[in-house]
């Protein structure tokens, strides 16, 4: 008898420790810690140089016009889906789905132009302006740690401002003066090579074909292909640096 009243004892000891042992709350196994806050993305902000090579006529007068290619985008890999996977946008999951990583360019990006035009009158024509790619796909060729290429399609909008002494000139003689003002699409083929962790050299040829502009006419008019600027574009090579940024949406 004196060894079961004992055990009760020591029984109701130890329930009495259980109950003021703080309990932890349990996780559910298998399932990490749900992040939450702002998430580190990778920003690449990207410039160089671009030979715009202008269709006939003008290319007979001035084989191409410099310009400037700029790129600021956010980059979503497959390492950032996974430990922030309910903070990513579904969209940007499944472009990312079967590539190891995918530039995105938020809405209030769209204000950047993806190309600045500036070649003055170095013979007989000059050209100002700019053009925006709001819009584009892109599908890997070749998706390798070391080197990419891609092929890509963008729709665009152009805004140059033409002056020429031989382009679309009046009867009279004198200058012309043309302002481009058209939509259209953009073609790209384009290399990638990483320079260390945060440095990025990139190349290839991108083009841009729009409703055809005549020279030394008004925007809306219209005219046949052999008196208009309907493309630009031609070689380019760009040099990116990739830095960390929070972000709190896309």
């Amino acid at each position: 008898m004196r060894y079961v009243v004992l055990v009760v004892m020591l029984l109701g000891l130890w329930a009495n420790d259980a109950e003021a042992a703080p309990r932890r709350p349990r996780r559910a196994k298998g399932r990490p810690p749900t992040p939450s806050g702002p998430v580190q993305v990778p920003i690449e902000i990207g410039a160089g140089p671009i030979a715009l090579v202008p269709s006939p006529p003008g290319v007979f007068d001035q084989v191409a016009h410099v310009g400037l290619m700029i790129e600021v985008a956010a980059v979503v890999d497959q390492a950032l889906i996974r430990q922030h996977r309910n903070q990513i946008p579904p969209w940007a999951r499944a472009a990312a789905g079967n590539v190891t990583e995918l530039k995105v360019r938020p809405w209030w990006l769209a204000i950047i132009p993806d190309t600045v035009v500036i070649s003055p009158q170095f013979k007989d024509t000059g050209m100002y302006g700019a053009i925006w790619r709001p819009f584009g796909v892109g599908v890997p060729l070749v998706d390798q740690p070391g080197f990419k290429l891609k092929a890509g399609a963008a729709l665009d909008a152009v805004a140059l401002f033409v002056h020429s002494n031989v382009l679309g000139v009046p009867a009279d003689g004198g200058q012309s003066y043309t302002l481009v003002l058209r939509p259209g699409i953009n073609l790209r083929l384009s290399a990638e090579v990483p320079i260390g962790d945060s440095v990025r050299l990139s190349g290839g040829w991108s083009s841009d074909l729009f409703i055809p502009q005549p020279y030394g006419r008004l925007p809306w008019e219209l005219a046949p292909l052999d008196v208009s600027l309907w493309h630009l574009g031609g070689p380019y090579l760009m040099l990116a640096w990739r830095f960390p940024l929070d972000v709190g949406a896309f």
